[in-house]
């Protein structure tokens, strides 16, 4: 496994750990416990830590072209930095941060895929 992919394990577990954790201290007592209560509550960490991995997993498997052409003008597109971008996915919505690029020519921007 790679150095990025042991980073992102790391991250991963804390994550984990730290919903556990909160999960943990929002248990009611037990006297007062429901099974709503609990389907609630692992139900609001399990989609917690689904949105944290893939959040931390998109953000890190990307790959950054080495060129990016213009659709328009079929010229190279200059990089201006790292931008946010709102991404909607099938579980919601996450923020990815990529290289943003813009056509000298025509002016155009994207966020290439990945």
């Amino acid at each position: 496994m790679s150095h990025n992919r042991n980073e992102l394990e790391q991250r991963l577990r804390a994550k984990a750990e730290e919903a556990i954790r909160q999960l943990l201290a929002n248990l009611p007592d037990k006297s007062e416990l429901t099974l709503t209560d609990m389907e609630r509550l692992v139900g609001e960490m399990g989609r917690d830590i689904m949105q944290e991995t893939l959040q931390e997993v998109a953000q890190g498997e990307q790959v950054e072209p080495e060129i990016v052409v213009c659709t328009s003008c079929q010229i190279a597109m200059h990089k201006r930095g790292k931008r946010k971008k709102h991404v909607e996915t099938l579980r919601g919505e996450i923020e990815i941060e990529r290289q943003y690029y813009v056509c000298p020519q025509c002016g155009a921007g994207i966020f290439p895929p990945g």
